[in-house]
């Protein structure tokens, strides 16, 4: 029963991130989670490209979910699958509009003005925004 369970909930995943294949669906990692490296100082790793926030390093597209709240992620280990926290270091440093917190499993996250930063497991390639306005509660970050 337990397995069936688990099984439907992967199912609804899929159907709501849009993915076809488990493939797609774990991105570039199977963690759910896409650990990127700050800056020597520790701070927020990110710059402008087109318009859209993005990380420094990879250059992809970096997303709010409206169902956050300040420094609090509502979105799980089912939900960052499709949607990949963007993590920090414990040691993080706030900068501007950005910090890190902690979320519930102990990791840390880093946030743009309180509001979580994620990653869209479908966005494959530099430039993608795919996940803008999914489902209504996913945005891209936009810096103009």
């Amino acid at each position: 029963m337990k397995n069936i369970i688990m099984l439907s909930a992967l199912t609804g995943v899929l159907a709501l991130s849009g993915c076809t294949t488990m493939k797609d669906m774990m991105g570039m990692g199977d963690s759910g989670m896409q650990d990127i490296q700050a800056t020597a100082s520790n701070t927020a790793p990110v710059t402008s490209m087109n318009g859209v926030l993005v990380d420094s390093v990879n250059k992809m597209t970096l997303y709010t979910f409206d169902k956050d709240s300040m420094n609090k992620s509502e979105c799980g280990s089912v939900c960052t699958v499709a949607w990949p926290a963007f993590m920090a270091h414990n040691n993080a440093k706030s900068s501007s509009q950005f910090s890190a917190f902690q979320r519930e499993d102990g990791t840390y996250q880093w946030a743009a003005n309180g509001k979580p930063l994620y990653f869209y497991a479908n966005d494959t390639k530099v430039g993608d925004t795919d996940g803008d306005n999914k489902l209504g509660v996913w945005h891209v970050v936009r810096t103009k």
